[in-house]
């Protein structure tokens, strides 16, 4: 059974951490003391589960101007299953619960169409970050899109109707 549980920074994030470590110290080469930034502490983080194994995480953060989106990843095995559409859904559906003007992530170029689908758009130029090729995207409310595999695109308005007085 899929499950999924928030933690702030200051709680228990040894999944999130260990499947951070797993996917881009290993796997994509980046420097553990890069991918472990300081960020952490500051975050709200989301680890996805099958079962009691840990599949995804990512976390939330403010910048002091704006609610960022990071550190997004999902278990090789686990690819390709709907498991990353869960975790951002679930990330932007949290983000947009405090009404940002827009909300930001600093995408791999390789999951920028990714990113797209729900959204979001490039802004500024592709750059490299832990060695990796990275573009900043955006999403605003007008932009923000959940599409689904039934073919259904669902917009942020359908998720957050505000309520009239008497209903």
């Amino acid at each position: 059974m899929i499950m999924n549980k928030w933690v702030t920074g200051n709680g228990d994030l040894t999944d999130a951490f260990a499947l951070r470590k797993k996917v881009f110290v290993e796997e994509q080469h980046v420097a553990e003391v890069g991918e472990f930034d300081g960020l952490d502490e500051q975050s709200i983080h989301l680890v996805v589960y099958d079962g009691e194994l840990p599949v995804a995480t990512g976390r939330i953060w403010h910048d002091g101007k704006t609610f960022r989106i990071g550190r997004c990843c999902v278990e090789r095995a686990q690819r390709g299953m709907g498991i990353g559409d869960l975790l951002i859904k679930l990330l932007l559906l949290k983000v947009f619960e405090y009404n940002p003007s827009e909300v930001r992530i600093h995408a791999q170029t390789h999951a920028e169409k990714f990113y797209e689908k729900y959204g979001f758009e490039r802004i500024g130029d592709e750059y490299d970050e832990e060695g990796l090729p990275h573009v900043t995207m955006r999403a605003t409310k007008e932009t923000l899109r959940f599409p689904s595999k039934c073919g259904e695109v669902r917009r942020f308005e359908d998720f957050f109707k505000p309520v009239k007085a008497g209903e």
